[in-house]
C-alpha cells in the first residue's frame, strides 16, 4: 500500500507564501463508535458559537442523500483500485464515509468547493453537500452511544454507530481561523471546537483518538511541528452482532489460496442459513445483517457485504465499481439457502498517504481561505482496524489531513459460498446507502497491513 516513511512528511516539498499546516484528521470507521463532543485529555479553550444545529433526517434529503452516497462508493471503489493497483497481493482497508465527511468539513472552508474538486468528490454542492453529509452523519447516529467502557471482546446487544468531528485549532498569533467557517462547521457537523498550544496538540490529537475509538487506534498519525495550525478529526467507531451469530465450534482451519497460489491455513466460520445472495460478472456475494431495532423484510439495516471473485481472479482484476454494483444488486436481491464460509479477521492498518489520490481524483488542494489565508491540503492519511468473528464486527478508522500554506441458479438449490480466496467486505448502512468501511481482504491471517508512516 502507498505509505510514506518517517523520514519523509508528505506535503514537506510543497513551496508557498508561508509554513502555515493545517491538519484535517479523518477518523475511525466500525468497530463502536467516536464520540462528538467530547472533552479531550490536554484540552485547550472550547470554542463556541451562536450558530444553531441544524438536524437533517435521510428521509428529507432522500435524493440528495442518494448522490452523496453514489459519490461515497466511488470514492471507496476508487480507493481500493488505487492500493491494489500499488500492490495486487497486500491486503487493503478504507473507509470511504470517514475520508468523505472530512473532505465535507474542509470544503466549507475551501476557497471554492466547485473548481477545487470537492463538490466532484462528495456529490453535491453548497449547503445542498452539507445537508446530505449531516443527514448521512444522522442516520448513523441513531444508534449512537459512548465508547468510554468500551470492550471489543464484549460487542454490545445494540448496535453502537457513533460519528464524532473535532477541530483543534493552535494557539498561535498568525493565525484567525474565521468565524464564519466555525458556525458552519457547528451548524451542520455537531463538532468540537478547541484552541491549544501547538507544543500540546500531539497529545490532545491521540488522546481523542484513542477514546474514540475505544483505544483500537491509540494515536494521531500526524507530525505536529511547530509550523501546524489546524487540525479536523472525524471519528466513527462501529460495533454490532451478527443477527445470527456463528458458532465457535463450527470454525476451522482451512486452506486459504493466497494472489501467488500459495495457501495459508486461515480460520473459517461455517453455517448454513438463508442470506440474500447475488452474482455478477466473475463474482457472487451475499449480505449478513447485523442485530438491531429497525428491520426491513430483508432484516436489520447494518449490514455486511461479503463480495467473492471467481476462483483465479483477484479483487485487483475487477472493474472500479465493480463493488458498489455487487452492494446495488443486494439490495434488490431475493434470499437463498447459502452454505456459507467465512474467515476470521483481526486486521490493522498502518497510517497510508491519501493526497496523491486525492489529486488524481482532481481535488486541488491550494486554497482553504474561507478558514484562514495562505492555506493548503498538504497530507491526508487513513488508519483502518477491522475485527471479524463468531459474534459479530468491530471496526474503527483514523484519516488525517495536512494543509501547508501556500449466472442464475434454481431457486431450490443450495448455495456453497466458501471465502478461501482473495475477497473483499463492504461495511454498509443500509438507511443512507453509504459504505463505513471497505477491505480488499488477500490474506486472513495477515495482522498488520502496511509500514509505519
Amino acid at each position: 500500500m502507498n505509505t510514506f516513511p518517517p523520514a519523509h512528511r508528505p506535503g514537506s516539498d510543497h513551496h508557498g507564501p508561508s509554513r502555515r499546516r493545517l491538519l484535517a484528521l479523518t477518523a475511525l470507521a466500525p468497530a463502536t463508535a467516536v464520540l462528538l463532543g467530547a472533552c479531550s485529555s490536554a484540552s485547550g479553550k472550547q470554542l463556541t458559537s451562536k450558530a444553531t444545529r441544524e438536524t437533517v433526517n435521510p428521509s428529507d434529503v432522500a435524493s440528495d442523500v442518494a448522490k452523496a452516497a453514489t459519490a461515497c462508493d466511488q470514492l471507496g471503489d476508487k480507493l481500493l483500485t488505487h492500493y491494489l493497483k500499488a500492490d495486487s497481493t497486500t491486503t487493503a482497508m478504507v473507509s470511504p464515509l470517514s475520508l468523505a465527511l472530512v473532505l465535507a468539513i474542509l470544503a466549507d472552508g475551501a476557497t471554492d468547493a466547485a473548481t477545487q474538486g470537492y463538490d466532484t468528490l462528495l456529490g453535491l454542492s453548497g449547503e445542498d453537500r452539507d445537508r446530505a453529509w449531516s443527514a448521512i452523519q444522522n442516520s448513523l447516529n441513531r444508534y449512537d452511544g459512548a465508547p468510554k467502557g468500551f470492550d471489543p471482546d464484549k460487542i454490545p446487544n445494540k448496535p453502537l454507530t457513533h460519528l464524532a468531528n473535532h477541530v483543534l485549532i493552535a494557539d498561535e498569533k498568525d493565525i484567525e481561523v474565521k468565524q464564519t467557517y466555525l458556525d458552519t462547521v457547528l451548524r451542520w457537523f455537531s463538532a468540537e471546537i478547541e484552541q491549544i498550544e501547538v507544543d500540546s496538540m500531539k497529545k490532545n490529537l491521540d488522546a481523542w483518538a484513542s477514546r474514540n475509538t475505544a483505544d483500537l487506534i491509540p494515536n494521531s498519525g500526524i507530525n505536529i511541528s511547530k509550523d501546524t495550525r489546524l487540525v479536523v478529526q472525524n471519528a466513527l467507531l462501529f460495533a454490532a452482532k451478527w443477527e445470527s451469530p456463528f458458532k465457535a465450534k463450527d470454525t476451522s482451519q482451512e486452506d486459504f489460496t493466497l494472489a501467488g497460489g500459495k495457501t495459508v491455513k486461515a480460520d473459517l466460520m461455517h453455517d448454513t442459513r438463508s442470506i440474500t445472495y447475488a452474482t455478477g460478472k466473475d463474482w457472487a456475494a451475499v449480505r449478513l445483517h447485523y442485530a438491531g431495532e429497525e428491520h426491513h423484510s430483508d432484516g436489520s439495516q447494518l449490514a455486511l457485504d461479503v463480495v467473492l471473485p471467481d476462483a483465479g481472479t483477484l479483487p485487483g482484476a475487477m472493474d472500479v465499481g465493480t463493488w458498489a454494483e455487487a452492494s446495488a444488486a443486494l439490495d434488490s436481491a431475493e434470499s437463498r439457502e447459502v452454505q456459507l464460509a467465512l474467515p476470521k479477521l483481526d486486521l490493522t492498518s498502518q497510517p497510508t498517504e491519501l493526497l496523491g489520490f486525492l489529486k488524481e481524483q482532481g481535488l486541488n488542494p491550494e486554497g482553504l481561505d474561507r478558514i484562514a489565508p495562505k492555506l493548503a491540503l498538504a497530507q491526508v492519511a487513513q488508519q483502518v482496524r477491522l475485527i471479524l468473528d463468531e459474534e459479530g464486527t468491530v471496526a474503527a478508522a483514523l484519516t488525517e489531513g495536512e494543509v501547508a500554506v501556500t449466472a442464475e441458479l434454481k431457486p431450490n438449490e443450495l448455495v456453497e459460498f466458501t471465502v478461501n480466496h482473495p475477497y473483499v467486505l463492504r461495511l454498509r448502512d443500509l438507511t443512507s446507502g453509504t459504505a463505513l468501511v471497505e477491505a480488499a481482504v488477500m490474506d486472513p491471517t495477515v495482522k498488520t497491513v502496511g509500514a509505519p508512516a
